[in-house]
């Protein structure tokens, strides 16, 4: 059996040896008459790679001067942001203890006037505003609406004519500031000359002055005059000497009667009553004010919503309490000018540190 096998391989080894060289020789030709080539993972980047996050569509542009503005592009800004000759823009505004007062510094009381940055925020929504006549609440002495009237001038709005007024509060008073003249002023309240009886907390009779006064003043307007009367009602606040909701009624009742002196003087007269009247619509004070509806003397509070469709104006911190308390309401010939699409309640991402309030807009086209 062996000499067997010995035999075959021997009789075999002539073609095997064939096969191997055979073999050898085809590789020996591969590897030298085929291309050298480096995989592709291996291959060294061609291009400098991406900056970290960002993409090849997000990668900044290279800098070059900026194209000039088409002819037919539309304006920067909103349409309803640029001052009209045929119209009258009108801002109200409770700008929040615009005084010198007792106010929390690094966790103690001091004497100090309005903070820097909630000046900063509060000039900056009113000069974007545009308004032509400015009705603010709550300002402090002659000299802060002289600052702030400054300080507006100098953002570019000049609001150059003013009536300052105020009642038996020596620390917070009313301002209207126009650019447009002011032609007559009968601003009522200094010396005590609005009187009221009422109880005090005990329930007492007692003798009361309206706070804060009637500001009244008549802007005119090319060949048009209108009437502002610009108040700030009893706060919710109680106090110790009376019933702070019945001083608010008392206060709103001798707004009415100055109005309806005015309206029977002048029935066709366009006048614009305006602030912070410290309550709700429904409530007694806001609907003395306006008048029976029916009555050729009612003012109309006009419709403001803000860019979500939301009516607040003021937000109460102590209480966790949105409110609206601020109103501007027309008579029956000053309603037909009120544009009520364009006008709104300012909601500035930055409008709670400038002030508790909101301010209106209120934008009358005086062509009709």
């Amino acid at each position: 059996m062996r000499r067997t096998l010995t035999g075959f391989f021997l009789f075999r080894a002539p073609q095997h040896a064939g096969a191997f060289l055979f073999l050898a020789l085809a590789l020996l030709l591969s590897s030298c008459g085929g291309e050298e080539k480096t995989p592709d993972w291996e291959q060294a980047p061609k291009t400098k790679p991406e900056e970290p996050g960002l993409s090849p569509k997000a990668k900044p542009p290279p800098e070059s001067d900026p194209p000039p503005p088409s002819e037919t592009e539309p304006p920067t800004g909103s349409d309803n942001d640029t001052p009209s000759s045929n119209q009258l823009r009108f801002l109200s505004y409770n700008v929040r203890n615009y005084l010198t007062m007792s106010r929390f510094v690094d966790g103690k009381r001091t004497d100090r006037r309005k903070p820097a940055r909630e000046v900063e925020a509060l000039v900056r929504i009113i000069v974007e505003a545009q308004p032509d006549v400015l009705g603010i609440c709550e300002i402090g002495t002659e000299e802060d609406l002289a600052e702030l009237k400054s300080k507006l001038a100098a953002a570019g709005l000049d609001l150059e004519h003013t009536e300052y007024a105020g009642g038996a509060d020596d620390t917070r008073r009313l301002a209207l500031l126009s650019r447009h003249p002011i032609v007559a002023a009968d601003s009522q309240g200094a010396g005590g000359s609005l009187i009221y009886q009422s109880v005090d907390a005990d329930n007492r009779p007692k003798e009361f002055s309206m706070q804060r006064g009637i500001l009244d003043a008549t802007v005119e307007v090319g060949t048009r005059r209108i009437r502002f009367l610009g108040v700030h009602l009893k706060s919710k606040r109680e106090v110790p000497e009376g019933h702070q909701d019945l001083m608010r009624r008392h206060e709103a009742y001798l707004l009415r009667k100055h109005a309806d002196r005015i309206l029977q003087e002048t029935p066709g007269i366009l006048l614009c009553v305006y602030g912070d009247l410290n309550d709700t619509r429904r409530e007694s004070p806001v609907r003395s004010i306006q008048g029976p509806t029916q009555s050729t003397r009612y003012l109309e509070p006009l419709s403001h919503k803000d860019s979500r469709g939301e009516v607040w104006t003021h937000y109460w911190d102590y209480q966790h309490l949105y409110s609206r308390f601020d109103y501007v309401l027309a008579s029956r010939s000053l309603r037909p000018l009120f544009n009520q699409k364009d006008s709104h309640i300012i909601d500035d991402p930055q409008w709670s540190l400038a002030s508790d309030h909101r301010a209106l807009l209120s934008i009358f086209n005086l062509e009709k």
